[in-house]
């Protein structure tokens, strides 16, 4: 298990929270940050125990289009400074939790606000084809029964 400070876990979920609203591979968001290829996808690993330097954090809230207090916990959140380590657990579409998570957040910023079909969505998550398309298929119909988005025969428009 690899364990990290309670500011780090907090910052890489916010990233790939934000990553993966704006439709940015990890891939891309590592060449924005003038990185190796592979630096984004090891710091969200929940096995390795990369994180970002807070040198990074300027050019990871332009590239997200963010300010870096966006990336930063409330300041009324419990922060501990004890030196007290967390458990690595990183935001994953195979959660149904996550996905609705980010789901929401695409809400939000636009991305179903023309229609969307499937693919489309499966695309913008880079999930088409993986196990984790039908969680967001079924995470979809749940948001269309609560009224967040309307399903049209299978494309999703915001409600």
């Amino acid at each position: 298990m690899i364990e990290i400070t309670p500011l780090s876990a907090y910052v890489i979920n916010r990233v790939k929270y934000r990553r993966l609203v704006l439709g940015i591979s990890a891939y891309h968001l590592s060449q924005l940050l003038g990185k190796s290829q592979n630096f984004v996808i090891n710091i969200e690993n929940s096995d390795l125990p990369g994180q970002y330097n807070t040198h990074d954090y300027p050019t990871l809230a332009k590239s997200l289009d963010w300010q870096i207090h966006d990336l930063l916990p409330p300041d009324e959140a419990d922060q501990k400074s004890d030196g007290t380590l967390v458990e690595k657990a990183v935001l994953s579409l195979s959660n149904e939790t996550d996905m609705q998570l980010v789901l929401k957040g695409m809400i939000d910023h636009g991305f179903f606000d023309s229609d969307k079909t499937i693919t489309d969505t499966a695309k913008h998550l880079f999930i088409e084809g993986k196990a984790e398309e039908k969680i967001m298929v079924r995470t979809l119909n749940k948001l269309a029964a609560n009224g967040l988005l309307e399903n049209k025969s299978s494309v999703y428009t915001k409600a």
